[in-house]
């Protein structure tokens, strides 16, 4: 019964904290390869010069998140990473764990970035028209 019963208090603290933090790794590729890969979500610090195919970290709370995918030859894409809900944080309502429903909220584990892979094909860019003046 202890062992339950302490399972049960570790389960309804921070659910979605403890389980999958509070960033989430997105694998990124592109077609063609190779193109330079940007991140604007918080402050997750991603080394420089990424290329695809890669796997970035995002924090999953702001509100603003975005992979940019750039390469010669190409137009940029832009990727909106939106919330949703992550069931764990639904778990700490099931669970009876009002101080994980708090934290996870306060700290954003009870998100999920969505999509959870970006793959993206580029598209060739258009030629730069020439003056025939």
């Amino acid at each position: 019964m202890r062992k339950l019963l302490t399972l049960a208090l570790v389960f309804s603290v921070n659910c979605g904290t403890i389980i999958h933090q509070t960033t989430q790794n997105i694998p990124v590729t592109s077609e063609p390869p190779g193109a330079s890969v940007n991140v604007a979500c918080g402050d997750v610090e991603n080394p420089p010069n990424l290329v695809t195919p890669v796997k970035v970290e995002v924090h999953r709370k702001p509100d603003f998140c975005y992979i940019s995918l750039e390469k010669e030859g190409y137009e940029r894409a832009d990727v909106h990473l939106e919330k949703t809900m992550s069931a764990l944080y639904i778990g700490n309502v099931v669970i009876g764990g009002i101080i994980g429903f708090i934290v996870d909220g306060v700290n954003g584990a009870m998100w999920n970035r969505t999509p959870g892979k970006v793959d993206v094909k580029l598209k060739p860019a258009e030629p730069a028209k020439q003056s025939t003046e």
